[in-house]
């Protein structure tokens, strides 16, 4: 809770401004027969914080850090004119029991400075003995030495004998909270990205077929295995389907016609339909990796697909994985054509010299370097993590 108000001296208060109590002086070098206030001296300091220490450990804190008094000295007395200012309670024999720091600050309510009382402490056994109201006046005759109006502090909610003598002084509480903030150190910025894209295939990288109905199919034709794979990606069958030429029915027409010399057409039929009708999944390793470089860098696709390609990646639940893709089918150019990576650059944005390509075929990737673009022959998970690396250690 934080307290305003001004101080106000009782009436016949022994502490008058330019008295020793404020200046500090000591008429003939010997201490007086009554306690008084006076600024700290550096001889001070080793007493000064010990009463910090005690004043923290009072109010339930921290304990002070480990050099306080050297950056005490600093403030205090390293410089001609210090903002800080300490005032300390000594009693007869010389022992300091209390002190007080104050420093100016500014009200932008008020467009006007006031002092700030960032301590007042008295320790325990040397409280109502009228200590407290020395230091106050104290601070007071400060702040008028200063030109100040106005004093304001803070003390805990639970500290009712200290708000009880405040409000003996005159002092007015304010409803308020404080606050701390450790303000984190501005860390150096970050080494610049090695890219800012990363341009990703998609079938062989991320999306991967089960292919066994189909497989087993063969078995019972008596087909050797990856027979109609074989048919089904040679150029002059896949080539129409990829160019986005012709749809997927036509695609399993043409396999049964490539099979018919050693299947049935029906048979031949079935196995396309096996082969076009296959489930497949996302890596989710790939997928994870790709979504935390977005935060970073632009993502595409870049894939020889077919015309039904949307309706894949919503099965897939990567719709959103990509900011661009660029599909074969859709711009009717199939890699590893140079000119399917020069529409997949101008849609990123991105120089070429500052891409990844990620591909697990290597005469695509080959391609793409031809063009300035940083390759990787993708043959695991791992391969794309350590390239992503500089990117995803950014957090």
């Amino acid at each position: 809770m934080t307290y305003e108000g001004s101080p106000a001296r009782k009436k016949g208060s022994p502490a008058q401004e330019g008295s020793p109590a404020q200046s500090g002086e000591e008429p003939g070098g010997q201490h007086g027969e009554a306690p008084r206030v006076r600024h700290a001296r550096p001889a001070d300091l080793p007493r000064v914080v010990e009463l910090v220490a005690e004043h923290a450990a009072y109010e339930k804190g921290t304990p002070p850090a480990p050099g306080l008094e050297e950056r005490l000295a600093a403030l205090l007395f390293g410089v001609p004119d210090p903002r800080l200012r300490c005032l300390v309670a000594e009693l007869p024999g010389g022992e300091v029991v209390g002190y007080a720091t104050c420093a100016p600050e500014i009200s932008t309510w008020d467009g006007s400075e006031y002092l700030h009382m960032d301590c007042l402490f008295l320790r325990d056994g040397h409280r109502g003995l009228g200590l407290g109201e020395l230091l106050t006046d104290a601070v007071a005759a400060l702040a008028r030495a200063l030109g100040l109006t106005e004093v304001q502090w803070q003390t805990p909610a639970w500290n009712e004998g200290a708000i009880r003598f405040y409000g003996r002084i005159g002092a007015e509480a304010k409803e308020k909270l404080r606050f701390a903030w450790q303000v984190p150190p501005l860390l150096p910025p970050p080494p610049p990205l090695p890219f800012d894209a990363v341009l990703s295939d998609l079938d062989g990288v991320i999306r991967f077929y089960d292919m066994s109905e189909m497989e087993a199919m063969e078995r019972a034709a008596g087909l050797p295995h990856g027979s109609t794979a074989e048919i089904a990606f040679a150029p002059e069958t896949d080539l129409p389907l990829m160019l986005g030429r012709s749809g997927k029915e036509e695609w399993v027409e043409a396999i049964a016609r490539g099979l018919a010399d050693r299947v049935p057409y029906e048979r031949g039929h079935a196995l396309g339909t096996a082969l076009a009708e296959a489930r497949f999944s996302a890596d989710a390793t790939v997928v994870d990796l790709l979504r935390r470089a977005r935060a970073h860098l632009h993502v595409a696709l870049v894939t020889n697909a077919t015309p039904w390609l949307d309706d894949d990646l919503a099965e897939l639940g990567i719709a959103d994985l990509a900011h661009t893709v660029v599909s074969s089918a859709g711009v009717g150019i199939v890699k590893p054509d140079r000119r399917i990576y020069e529409i997949a650059v101008e849609r990123a944005g991105v120089p070429a010299e500052r891409c990844l390509f990620v591909d697990d075929r290597k005469e695509n990737v080959d391609a793409a370097v031809a063009l300035g673009m940083v390759g990787l022959h993708y043959t695991g998970p791992e391969d794309l993590r350590e390239a992503l690396a500089p990117v995803l250690g950014r957090g």
